[in-house]
């Protein structure tokens, strides 16, 4: 009977600790970002480690780097699932941590099914979330991570994504526009690292996020009003 109220206590401060690693930075009456960087600083639990413990085995401090280029113009729109690590838990958060930190890959925000919205990578910096990338003609530049903010969606190319993603995705994208003082060219990984990158050399293979599921014309209307027109979205 000891042993199994010591393994509850240790269960229960486990789950603590992983709340209480993940500290509000941002937040209105609609929206709230949580900050949970993928340094080796993180104490995030994953399994039997931490997200910085797992960083620091790869000989990295973090998973992101100086952008050669300040300007930031584009959101990337991206999903991920951990299907390929655990089959029955696509959304599992921690499995999802754990992909980025063991395959050196990186976005600056996550939206759960949930809508909760957790900063990875500070937008200062160029996140590892296109790989080799082409912007769409006529605009042509390579390298797309030296000039956007990625965001991950939780979720795979059969599910419809939820209203609460949609919910956060917006107002991340409105929140996002607004310190950069205008509306921004709002794509998909599919976009920028398609078929047509592949066939240019710049990739080995396509990327299909967010999938068939994303619904561009959902997200066109309603980031459509704020805008005036003025505005650039993938699919519309």
């Amino acid at each position: 009977m000891a042993l199994i109220f010591l393994a509850f206590i240790i269960r229960l401060n486990h789950i603590l600790i992983r709340q209480l690693s993940l500290t509000v930075i941002f937040h209105t009456g609609v929206m709230e970002i949580k900050s949970c960087l993928l340094q080796k600083y993180n104490d995030y639990p994953l399994g039997e480690s931490t997200i910085g413990e797992l960083i620091g085995r790869n000989g990295k401090d973090h998973l992101w780097e100086d952008r050669t280029d300040g300007n930031v113009d584009t959101i990337v729109i991206h999903y991920i699932s951990a299907n390929k690590v655990v089959p029955g838990e696509p959304f599992n958060r921690d499995l999802i941590l754990g992909i980025f930190c063991e395959y050196d890959v990186s976005s600056h925000y996550l939206i759960e099914r949930t809508g909760n919205i957790l900063r990875l990578v500070p937008e200062e910096y160029k996140a590892w979330h296109c790989g080799g990338s082409i912007m769409p003609e006529p605009d042509n530049r390579q390298k797309v991570n030296d000039f956007s903010v990625g965001i991950e969606l939780a979720g795979t190319e059969s599910d419809k994504f939820t209203d609460e993603q949609y919910h956060s995705l917006q107002e991340l994208l409105d929140h996002i526009e607004a310190r950069y003082g205008g509306a921004l060219k709002i794509l998909g990984h599919s976009d920028v690292a398609g078929e047509r990158a592949v066939k240019m050399g710049i990739r080995s293979m396509a990327k299909p996020d967010p999938g068939p599921f994303f619904d561009w014309k959902r997200l066109h209307q309603s980031h459509f009003e704020g805008h005036n027109g003025k505005i650039w979205i993938s699919g519309k």
